[in-house]
């Protein structure tokens, strides 16, 4: 009797695919539990436009989809350690741009940056990314040797 075959393990990309749906899954709840209970919106300057908050949430899944996909000779804890705080500078430095050109005002990238730096937004966001990066790496573990 001949022994079943295992499947293919799922590639490097797919993981990072699933990694980043699920960050993008977990900052859209988050995001709405923080507004609601927080009774603000995530981005609460008025003339900020409607694309300044999702395209913070966008960074940090660039963020989770490129520390998953690279290999780092980084250990695990490192690794998440890392897209957090990569998440924590990118997020509110993608805003800031963004928000820089709503305003068509280059004198506002760092009072965004500094206002958003720490809000609960941004900081759950490298909390989510820190989480996701790091659970993909344990799945990425879990696979056999190629």
């Amino acid at each position: 009797m001949t022994a079943p075959t295992q499947p293919d393990p799922p590639s490097r990309g797919l993981l990072a695919l699933g990694a980043t749906v699920l960050a993008v899954a977990l900052l859209v709840f988050v995001g709405g539990f923080l507004s609601l209970f927080l009774d603000r919106d995530l981005v609460e300057l008025p003339d900020a436009g409607t694309l300044v908050g999702p395209v913070m949430a966008v960074a940090t899944c660039g963020v989770v989809f490129s520390f998953v996909f690279r290999r780092m000779p980084l250990g695990l804890g490192l690794r998440a350690l890392s897209a957090s705080l990569w998440t924590l500078i990118a997020s509110p430095a993608v805003g800031a741009i963004l928000y820089s050109i709503v305003r068509e005002n280059l004198a506002v990238i760092p009072v965004f940056f500094g206002t958003y730096l720490l809000s609960p937004f941004v900081l759950s966001s490298a909390v989510i990314a820190g989480v996701v990066v790091g659970l993909a790496g344990l799945a990425e573990r879990a696979r056999p040797v190629e």
